[in-house]
């Protein structure tokens, strides 16, 4: 932990000043843009009243721009990597007009150019029947190309509510950080505590009131980001378990392929249409009844769009903490995701009962 005084409060600093000075700009400047910005669509996910520019994305490329500029280890990967998903999403939140699997198929490429930019290949080490399979060149690039688009696709999923994906982002990215430190690996912190620091500039912004959204490039590039720095973690650390980057992101991912199984079993259910079964669509129900039935004064709509989303912060934080104490112990490490599904399912269906 002591390399942690090496990082420079400048450089955080410097990158919690980039994204925010950006998300100013992009809300002062709202009445030359909000009528291509702003998110009018009506779903099951849009829980707000007024017209908020969705493309808070452009502000965290800053923060890699930033990052880039600085020097900083992994940075000209991930800012070159990021582009094709990133200008596929942003141009949906303005145009909203780009086909999902248009969408999706550059969130593939961008994976593939990020394995071959980074030399990123996913391993399973203490699994003999995986090792391997991922022992296979062709198939472990595969499989890492393929949880990079996996991960750009479940943080757009869990972007619903005023400060989740963000803020489950930054817990995310923190507990890759204090791993990083904990194994002497002062690269990768030192990148993970300055896009802590970004997610931080961005976080002011959009929780509690949601004055500015990700939009579908900002979570596509955040998805990316925290993938990759996922996998480096595992792969870079030889005494840290790929189960522990699993872990740390499992709820995002469990969303995603929950919602997929659902889907594929619910055949009048279009794939790429958002709905409203998700935990935390769940929640804001949940937390708006009682709201209702309260003989307090109602909470406004952003405090309970809030109050949602910084409640489903609890399971990333418990996955992130058990990650954090479990990082070398495999079988623990699979327990612990095992027990993230069950608290997953079992919040899931109390609040759909209440």
């Amino acid at each position: 932990m002591t390399l942690l005084s090496e990082i420079s409060p400048l450089l955080l600093l410097s990158g919690f000043l980039s994204v925010l000075i950006l998300c100013v700009i992009i809300l002062s400047s709202q009445k030359w843009h909000l009528i291509y910005s702003s998110d009018t669509d009506i779903g099951p996910q849009k829980i707000h009243s007024n017209q908020i520019p969705r493309i808070g994305g452009i502000a965290l490329l800053a923060g890699l721009l930033t990052a880039y500029i600085l020097k900083l280890p992994f940075a000209a990967g991930l800012l070159i990597g990021v582009l094709p998903v990133f200008l596929s999403g942003i141009s949906e939140d303005i145009s909203k007009k780009i086909p999902p699997f248009f969408r999706l198929g550059a969130s593939i490429v961008s994976a593939v150019v990020l394995v071959w930019l980074l030399s990123l290949q996913i391993s399973a080490r203490g699994i003999p029947l995986l090792d391997t399979l991922f022992s296979i060149e062709i198939i472990a690039l595969s499989i890492t190309a393929l949880a990079i688009a996996l991960m750009a696709q479940s943080i757009n999923i869990i972007d619903g509510l005023n400060g989740l994906s963000i803020g489950t982002s930054l817990i995310m990215t923190f507990a890759i950080a204090i791993i990083a430190l904990i194994n002497g690996d002062f690269a990768l912190a030192e990148f993970s505590l300055f896009f802590v620091a970004c997610l931080a500039g961005i976080l002011v912004i959009n929780f509690p009131r949601g004055l500015l959204f990700l939009g579908d490039g900002g979570a596509y590039l955040l998805g990316c980001v925290i993938a990759v720095l996922a996998i480096l973690l595992a792969e870079r650390n030889s005494s840290v378990s790929s189960f522990a980057s699993l872990l740390i992101v499992s709820y995002p991912i469990y969303e995603t392929l929950r919602s997929f199984i659902r889907r594929t079993i619910d055949k009048n259910t279009d794939f790429f249409i958002a709905d409203d079964q998700h935990l935390h669509s769940i929640m804001y129900r949940f937390i708006s009844n009682l709201n209702s039935t309260s003989t307090a004064k109602p909470k406004k709509l952003w405090a309970t769009n809030a109050f949602s989303g910084m409640s489903c912060w609890l399971l990333p934080l418990l996955s992130s903490v058990l990650a954090v104490l479990f990082q070398s112990s495999m079988p623990v490490l699979l327990i612990c995701v095992v027990l993230i599904i069950l608290v997953y399912e079992t919040a899931i269906r109390k609040l759909a009962k209440s």
